[in-house]
């Protein structure tokens, strides 16, 4: 070998090694943005994706990218890993920038459609304290889901005093007798007058296809309490008038899922109806007994709403199915499913999800898993569990409200539900 070609030989050496050192050094970087393009992308996310070496060094910035794309288990993952790891910091202060956008999450999902995000925001509040979060209370109590309604009383409960009481004062007239009782209990609790109701009195005669009712003796007890608690506590200029913030809605992508007789059903065939998902089960007790009211809701509006029974039952009993199912076990699946909704004559018709792609996206762990989006294909409420009759109609009417875009996220300095309507 010549010096030239020995002397070339090492040059091509040396340019391997150090493309080599190169690529081990920009491998991390490189898999870390991959990972959040594809997280990005992806229809759902849960917190086990978070936890993954990749997306463990998401940066504030990346972090509210993902929240901003309006995704259901986005969102979930990112607010319950925020969580958790501010109480994992509780004797060092998280960074001043995570702290900021964390706090922004907090009072954006006390407004989310997805109740279960909203729960969880309200129970992290001990550390939130603004002029923010007082319109997003006062909000709550103005709120057309009764469990909303009570959500918010309980969270007052917590937080508030006798300031607050002309916010309470006007729930004592509320249509659904749960509420009333709710603001009994923070009203009793926080002046020490008793009115003697209790929930229990209420809750024995309840159904999910009715709306249950106070007892006479039960509505004069709390019209005499009510004057106590006016005349000693309340005054004109505490309640005032308030304005409630629009809803929240969030996107969603479109599905397609196959009927029991095979036929494709397209969700953005159904615009300009309101869709009402409904995840269950035939292993699912609960979820059985709400298909009456929600066979009477879809009878009572036959043109302008669409209810969809989306089975997420499988070929692997409780599991989902690894792959779709194969024609003999889809023949089976389609037998179990339909036995079950023939038995309950159901008017709405119902789909499967053997592999659970749409039931993941929003977050169909639970259930039943309910699911509302308006004639625009937006997600306006998501819940686990049922509704009386007479909540679902309120529901449907708040769902046609113009609405805020919950995927714009919070700007610095912007108050929850400012922007335009939509």
């Amino acid at each position: 070998m010549t010096p030239f070609h020995r002397k070339r030989l090492q040059y091509w050496f040396a340019a391997g090694i150090i493309a080599i050192a190169a690529a081990a050094w920009l491998r991390p970087s490189w898999m870390h943005s991959r990972a959040v393009r594809d997280a990005l992308a992806a229809d759902t996310l849960d917190e086990s994706d978070l936890a993954e070496s990749s997306l463990q060094t998401l940066t504030p910035t990346e972090a509210q990218q993902l929240w901003d794309t309006g995704r259901l288990g986005h969102r979930r993952a990112l607010l319950l890993n925020w969580i958790s790891s501010r109480d994992r910091s509780s004797s060092r202060q998280l960074n001043a920038e995570w702290n900021q956008v964390g706090t922004r999450w907090l009072l954006e999902a006390a407004c989310d459609p997805d109740l279960e995000l909203r729960t969880r925001a309200l129970g992290a509040w001990r550390e939130v304290a603004s002029p923010d979060s007082t319109r997003v209370l006062r909000t709550l109590l103005e709120d057309a889901d009764s469990e909303v309604r009570r959500l918010g009383l309980q969270t007052l409960r917590l937080r508030g005093g006798t300031n607050q009481i002309g916010w309470v004062l006007p729930r004592l007239d509320d249509s659904d007798p749960t509420v009333v009782l709710a603001a009994d209990a923070v009203l009793r609790q926080w002046t020490g007058i008793d009115s003697g109701l209790r929930l229990s009195r209420v809750l024995p005669n309840a159904n999910s296809l009715s709306t249950p009712e106070l007892a006479d003796a039960d509505r004069e007890a709390i019209r005499k309490a009510a004057v106590q608690w006016h005349d000693r506590f309340a005054t004109s200029d505490r309640a005032g008038r308030f304005a409630p913030d629009p809803p929240r809605r969030l996107p969603t992508t479109e599905f397609v899922l196959e009927d029991l007789q095979g036929r494709p059903v397209r969700s953005a065939s159904l615009r300009g109806k309101r869709v009402l998902l409904n995840f269950w089960a035939t292993w699912c007790p609960a979820c059985l007994t709400e298909f009456p009211v929600l066979d009477a809701l879809q009878r009572r509006h036959p043109e302008d709403l669409v209810v969809l029974g989306i089975s997420l039952d499988s070929t692997n009993g409780t599991e989902a199915a690894e792959g779709p199912p194969n024609d003999a076990a889809l023949r089976d699946l389609r037998k179990t499913v339909g036995t079950i909704t023939a038995r309950h004559r159901l008017g709405f018709p119902v789909l499967l999800d053997p592999e659970r792609r749409v039931g993941r996206r929003f977050n169909g762990g639970e259930l039943p898993t309910q699911v509302l989006l308006d004639r625009d294909g937006w997600v306006r409420r998501r819940f686990v569990g049922g509704r009386s009759l007479d909540t679902w109609e309120a529901l449907l009417a708040d769902a046609d409200r113009p609405a805020v875009s919950g995927a714009d996220g919070l700007k610095p300095g912007e108050s929850v539900g400012s922007g335009p309507a939509r």
